[in-house]
């Protein structure tokens, strides 16, 4: 079954109609990057991931809207930079030492699956 998803998802790719950035995010669990979501990152990307939580008010830059076509549009090396390394300049810190490798895919499918 895993094969077929993988075909459907190349050829998705081949001819145009799946974006690369988020055929290859296919890895993780969106339900476990939820739970991962509400614990880490909710408390400033907000509930629904758009920003917007109570201490939003309180950063500046704010943080991102992570459903925005350009958060999006970012493929999986640089969504997973960030989540990493974080960005200077901003409250968003590095979870590299939080999130292993499968708990990292976990959450970069949760945030694949807030696309509009």
């Amino acid at each position: 079954m895993r094969i077929w998803g993988t075909l459907l998802c190349t050829v998705g790719v081949l001819l145009g109609s799946i974006p690369m950035s988020l055929a290859a995010s296919g890895k993780g669990n969106p339900t476990t990057g939820q739970k991962l979501y509400l614990e880490s990152c909710q408390n400033c990307h907000g509930p629904a991931g758009k920003g917007d939580s109570e201490m939003a008010a309180y950063l500046t830059p704010a943080p991102a809207n992570l459903t925005l076509k350009a958060t999006q549009e970012k493929t999986d090396a640089q969504l997973r930079k960030v989540i990493q390394e974080g960005r200077p300049g901003t409250a968003m810190i590095g979870y590299a030492a939080a999130f292993d490798e499968e708990k990292l895919n976990d959450v970069m499918a949760y945030i694949r699956s807030l696309k509009p």
